[in-house]
């Protein structure tokens, strides 16, 4: 089964098209995780480790999808990069499916070798033992979907989406980002009038979304479009029909159930919206645990989101 049918088949039986994203930061962890104002690269390490298999126990029965930002990882270097892939690994064994947002993007072969590195996984054997110490480095799952920065052009990206289209796994590609500084360049017109995003959005389509529809209205070549950006939302839906959007920017950077309507097409599907600080670190209620507040946070969310589509739906 394709990755966007995967995803939508999540997205139906838990009623919740919402995305937890993980995103570790050691000054923000429960006090009963940190062992010292000082630590050790291997003890935050240990922190993050404990603190996301929390998170993921107490919404697994909630959200279809988490997504993991791969940089909070990869600063602690090979230990870290060790506990990314293996978390992704606990994650899917609880149900979940996973996205790697490590919006990876270059040319010819370096595509090929990220690709491969984050959509590929490492089978039994194909390690030289030699070259790779087992008692170091546990290689661990990829991503059942990763983010990839389109700014190279479409030849760039194409080795992620044959890589995509092999393993059954999916893309997120940068369309429109939710940071404040994204219209510096995203939204900048073109001699065509259209935005650069719009540019963007037109060429995915066109170029490497259209060639890839099949019986479904969805392929699993997505895009990551900022729910911050409602000036732009309805304009990317019409341009990108047979995408699942994912929509970064709920609660801390501002975007609210409300902003992200217009992702969604007129049945409610096509979008999920992506949640991290606000799910992961909510202040609890007395005598409430920190994992409790945080499933009540993604509760929370998704009977907003839910809200809404049934007030458009009605």
């Amino acid at each position: 089964m394709s990755f966007h049918e995967r995803l939508l088949d999540a997205i139906d039986q838990k009623q919740a098209p919402i995305c937890v994203g993980i995103d570790p930061m050691y000054d923000h962890l429960p006090a009963d995780l940190k062992t010292s104002d000082q630590p050790s690269p291997a003890e935050i390490i240990d922190a993050y480790f404990d603190f996301t298999m929390g998170v993921l126990e107490a919404v697994a029965s909630i959200v279809p999808v988490v997504k993991f930002q791969s940089a909070y990882f990869e600063q602690y270097h090979a230990e870290g990069v060790e506990a990314y892939f293996n978390l992704i690994a606990e994650a899917r064994a609880m149900g979940l499916l996973t996205i790697g947002d490590v919006k990876r993007g270059d040319i010819g072969s370096t595509s090929s070798a990220y690709a491969k590195a984050h959509l590929a996984d490492i089978e039994p054997g194909e390690s030289d033992s030699d070259s790779i110490r087992d008692d170091i480095l546990d290689p661990g799952e990829t991503p059942d979907a990763i983010t990839i920065n389109p700014m190279l052009g479409i030849d760039a990206i194409e080795p992620f989406v044959q890589r995509a289209d092999a393993t059954g796994k999916g893309l997120f590609i940068l369309v429109r980002t939710s940071n404040p500084g994204s219209s510096d360049f995203q939204d900048v017109k073109l001699e065509n009038g259209l935005t650069w995003s719009e540019h963007l959005a037109e060429t995915l389509q066109s170029r490497v979304i259209a060639p890839r529809i099949g019986r479904s209205p969805y392929t699993s070549i997505g895009a990551v479009v900022g729910a911050t950006q409602t000036h732009t939302m309805k304009s990317l839906r019409g341009r990108l029909p047979n995408s699942m959007l994912l929509l970064p920017g709920y609660g801390t950077q501002g975007a609210t159930a409300d902003m992200t309507r217009a992702a969604f097409d007129t049945n409610g599907r096509g979008a999920i919206v992506s949640a991290s600080r606000s799910v992961l670190y909510p202040k609890a209620a007395p005598g409430e645990t920190w994992q409790a507040a945080v499933r009540r946070a993604a509760t929370s969310m998704r009977d907003e989101i839910r809200r809404v589509l049934d007030q458009a739906s009605n």
